[in-house]
């Protein structure tokens, strides 16, 4: 089996499941849930071949080809790329509008919020996600607290105020897996976090954005509170991915970020880094297979 992302799918109870989605025998990836408390046992080989793409009906599509992966930063080959439903809203900043014409009308006919997460290190992001699954949002990227500032009708208007609050020094648009790995041992107080966001909004003074935002504290759906000493990291940009073994009791995940456990040792593996790889698993973790793309746009 092929890994095709890192998941999280929320539950009717409101809680998360965390887990990877991946390419086996059928024409639709099936999921392999990563559960608090489980020992893994998982190999990861090479080559890094493309994930495939989405088409209009947001169902994942296999490579024809198969193709190989050579550049790290990519999961798809240029074909899939270039045909894929919603490749171009990725880059989107509300500019000039690079998708089809369907998705352009279903992108208009979608509320968006435009959302601030804040992470431990005290790092503030601005993001944008369709309304109703602005909190699987912020769980995927492991933020520990998020607010929504502005709910807005289409995608184009969100990516342009995205774009304009995104040019302030104070916030990024993007975090990367090793400064999330680095924040993992600091702890910040919600009430910190919120006149952090508040700060900001008073110095941006901007009518797109809300005058008070309401942060939620995301930490209990992370399960990451026993870890008590710096995890080492699984790999270094030098290690090849080949081969690699992942073991240990699983302690809990954040965004991409595996925590696992042995002994006293723990350790860290971000798992964007393993998308495109064979996996080989222990044969006594369930499959659930997943209907389609939809919940995640």
């Amino acid at each position: 089996m092929r890994v095709v992302g890192v998941t999280w799918k929320l539950q009717d109870d409101e809680t998360f499941m965390s887990g990877l989605r991946v390419w086996k025998d059928g024409d639709t990836p099936e999921f392999i849930p990563i559960t608090t408390g489980e020992q893994l046992s998982l190999v990861f080989r090479s080559p890094r071949r493309c994930v495939g793409s989405v088409n209009s009906l947001l169902k994942s599509i296999r490579c024809p080809e198969d193709s190989i992966i050579l550049q790290r930063r990519n999961t798809r080959c240029g074909s899939c790329s270039a045909i894929d439903f919603v490749d171009p809203c990725i880059r989107c900043d509300g500019r000039t509008c690079l998708a089809t014409s369907d998705r352009r009308a279903q992108c208009d006919d979608t509320r968006y919020a435009v959302y601030l997460v804040v992470f431990n290190d005290e790092t503030l992001k601005v993001g944008v996600s369709s309304e109703k699954r602005v909190r699987t949002r912020w769980v995927e990227q492991g933020a520990d607290f998020g607010g929504v500032l502005h709910l807005v009708q289409g995608g184009i208007n969100a990516r342009r105020i995205e774009d304009r609050l995104g040019k302030n020094p104070k916030v990024v648009k993007q975090v990367r897996g090793e400064r999330k790995i680095r924040g993992l041992m600091h702890k910040l107080n919600l009430d910190v976090a919120q006149s952090i966001v508040e700060d900001f909004i008073l110095e941006t003074e901007s009518d797109e954005l809300g005058a008070n935002v309401e942060l939620e504290d995301l930490s209990s759906y992370y399960s990451l509170e026993d870890v008590d000493t710096r995890p080492h990291s699984w790999r270094s940009k030098n290690i090849p991915i080949d081969n690699r073994p992942l073991v240990g009791k699983v302690v809990g995940m954040k965004g991409s970020l595996l925590v696992t456990s042995l002994g006293s040792a723990f350790t860290v593996a971000d798992l964007k880094q393993v998308i495109g790889y064979r996996l080989d698993y222990d044969e006594d973790i369930i499959l659930l297979t997943q209907s389609g793309l939809m919940d995640f746009f």
